[in-house]
């Protein structure tokens, strides 16, 4: 049978085919035509209709699509001029990208993979108008390739060899490239991830963005670089199906909706999300709690002063090693879609933010990093203490912006970083110790850690009763190779599905009584006017958030006076595990949030009056042995203590020492 004859009987095929299985289809998009250019048909029913005719699509899927689309016109003869795109979805043919070989060049596949990059959209040239400038005579060349122009190759009506391109006249499709990258679930040892470049056109332009993980078919194609002459593989894209959602993009029953509904009802509710939050971990409930309420989020407000309010929450865990903070990061970024985990040490600003990478025309296109690809979900940040100071500077504007602002190559972009961070960070010495500032054990920076909202500090110590518990928790685990869930992880990911889509809870009056009173009590908590500040308004809008994801995880529309005081409850047990300066006993958020608490900064004004008395006393410099015993003798300070002092206000530049043993103003 030659190629013309299999193309006609393909046609008359797919004209059976779409009369008996998808006539409503057909004729629905063909009055929807030019709005809608697109007709999905599942390979199943192709298969079930002619298994020849579906294998023929794999092995030839140019001729046989293009079959496909001819019939369509066939179907009603008033829209011949109708290009309708024919996309084939649930393809059996699924091949990974690490076996995308060259065999399968030609071939139409099926793969998956997370969208690494999307370049700019262009117009390729589909149908060239050219001018014979002999005669002026109108010629219309297809265009098959949009790296080389194709001119006629005579002209019709006086024979000439020189024409004109018209460009206004000429036909053009909409085109984009993209780059996926395989998933890591695939990879095994030290392999590199595989990539593979894809070419959308018409209307699967702007459907894909950096890290969504998708499903592509399209056939195989290779072209050959100009610059090196190799060749290189890429997907023609013919049909995109989104394997992993956003939350709220999450597919839900009615049969879901019914389990989510009655879930929400249990009074136990709270508890049975604490206990299904990283259920391999024994204990760390406050942990677990504020992760369950993460997961819910805040309700993000847009003013109208075109201000945004982030509802997002975010968390950081400083604790002993081998307590399983690396473990809690794990199962949050496994159960959140679009969750991202990444390392600190290997980690890079780039790597957080976005990279400018030169693209396949060799213009410059950003690469998304991992704060971009978690917008709408959840990023996990581990070792965030090993991370380079340069680098983690790239969190600040993410954390509470919630955008990622570039200028790189000549590119200007500001890229939306929607997501809630779970961070943890070991202390700096190995073990935490009660009584040094946080500041002095974790090494990271005082914006860092002022913008998140809950710190906790998870100790390591020895007790019999919780050590009994724990061992037989991690036996049993290991024993039966499985844990208790009180709700199943797929049921959760569904109910939060549910929550973050359709409850957006408003604060009572009761409520803000509630949150008011705290943050004006403990503001107000000392009479003493040189007291320290014990929460700032930060705080206020971090227990808000909590609140609300607090209503939300039981699915109401208000947030109650028992949420407010869950979110109080919660924000003062880490403001007392992190913030109590061990000195005066009181709450000090300079602690938390890494400045020198209000008690150092009175020492240190003291032992500046001092060298200034002691300069005026001892020829305009002060000796370092009367300094110490007076500091002792005066205020009871140690000599420790006045030493840390002078080496923080030496690297200040604040004193010297001009000869060994004395010490002078700057």
């Amino acid at each position: 049978m030659t190629p013309s004859t299999k193309s006609k009987t393909s046609v008359t095929k797919f004209e059976e085919f779409f009369s008996t299985s998808y006539k409503d289809d057909v004729f629905n998009i063909l009055e929807k035509y030019p709005d809608e250019r697109s007709m999905t048909i599942d390979y199943h029913n192709l298969e079930m209709f002619d298994p020849d005719l579906a294998d023929l699509l794999i092995d030839k899927p140019e001729d046989v699509l293009e079959a496909s689309e001819n019939a369509v016109k066939n179907i009603d003869p008033l829209v011949k001029d109708a290009n309708i795109n024919i996309r084939i979805e649930n393809l059996s043919n699924i091949i990974p990208l690490k076996f995308l070989l060259s065999k399968y060049i030609g071939n139409f596949v099926s793969a998956d993979g997370i969208v690494r990059k999307t370049d700019e959209i262009r117009p390729r040239i589909e149908t060239g108008v050219f001018e014979c400038r002999s005669c002026m005579r109108l010629h219309e060349v297809e265009q098959k390739s949009d790296r080389h122009v194709i001119e006629p190759s005579l002209c019709s009506e006086c024979g000439g060899r020189s024409f004109r391109l018209l460009q206004e006249e000429s036909k053009y499709v909409d085109t984009q490239t993209a780059r996926m990258q395989e998933p890591l679930e695939n990879l095994s040892g030290g392999t590199e991830p595989k990539q593979m470049l894809m070419v959308l056109e018409d209307d699967l332009v702007d459907q894909l963005n950096p890290g969504d993980k998708v499903r592509v078919t399209g056939t195989l194609k290779t072209f050959r670089e100009e610059r090196s002459g190799k060749f290189k593989n890429y997907i023609y894209v013919n049909h995109i199906e989104p394997l992993e959602q956003e939350f709220e993009e999450l597919k839900i029953s009615e049969e879901d909706e019914e389990k989510i509904i009655a879930l929400s009802k249990d009074p136990h509710i709270h508890d049975k999300i604490i206990r299904s939050t990283a259920p391999s971990i024994k204990g760390y409930r406050s942990v677990k709690e504020a992760i369950g309420l993460q997961l819910f989020g805040g309700s993000p407000k847009e003013l109208e002063d075109e201000t945004r309010l982030r509802g997002d929450i975010h968390i950081l865990i400083v604790g002993d090693p081998g307590i399983g903070k690396s473990q809690m990061l794990k199962y949050v970024s496994k159960l959140a879609p679009r969750s991202i985990y990444t390392s600190g040490k290997g980690t890079t600003g780039a790597g957080l933010t976005a990279a400018a990478v030169r693209d396949e025309l060799g213009g410059w296109s950003l690469e998304a990093g991992a704060l971009v690809l978690g917008d709408q979900g959840n990023v996990c940040v581990d070792e965030l203490d090993k991370m380079r100071s340069e680098d983690r500077s790239a969190l600040h504007e993410a954390l509470e912006q919630q955008t990622v602002s570039i200028a790189k190559a000549g590119i200007m972009a500001t890229l939306n970083s929607r997501c809630s961070v779970l961070a943890a960070a070991n202390p700096k010495f190995g073990r935490f110790d009660r009584f040094k500032v946080l500041a002095d054990q974790i090494d990271l920076p005082s914006p860092i850690l002022s913008r998140f909202d809950l710190i906790f500090v998870v100790e390591d110590k020895p007790n019999v009763k919780n050590d009994t518990e724990l061992a037989k928790h991690i036996l049993k685990i290991h024993q039966e190779d499985s844990v208790n869930y009180d709700i199943e992880p797929d049921l959760l990911r569904k109910y939060i599905a549910y929550a973050r889509r359709n409850v957006k809870p408003k604060l009572t009056d009761e409520a803000n009584n509630v949150l008011q009173e705290f943050y004006v009590s403990t503001r107000n908590s000392s009479t003493d006017e040189e007291s320290p500040v014990p929460i700032t308004a930060r705080q206020l809008e971090a227990i808000i958030r909590l609140a609300e994801a607090s209503a939300k995880l039981r699915l109401k529309d208000t947030v109650d006076k028992d949420d407010a005081e869950r979110a109080v409850k919660l924000q003062l047990s880490c403001l007392k595990d992190v913030g109590v300066d061990p000195e005066t006993g009181e709450i000090d958020i300079d602690k938390v949030e890494g400045r020198t608490p209000k008690s150092d900064r009175n020492k240190l004004q003291k032992v500046l009056e001092e060298i200034q008395e002691l300069e005026e006393e001892y020829n305009d410099k002060a000796p370092l042995n009367v300094l110490m015993s007076n500091m002792a003798d005066k205020y009871s300070i140690s000599e420790e203590k006045v030493e840390e002092i002078l080496k923080n206000l030496k690297q200040k530049g604040v004193i010297y020492e001009p000869t060994q043993g004395y010490i002078k103003k700057a």
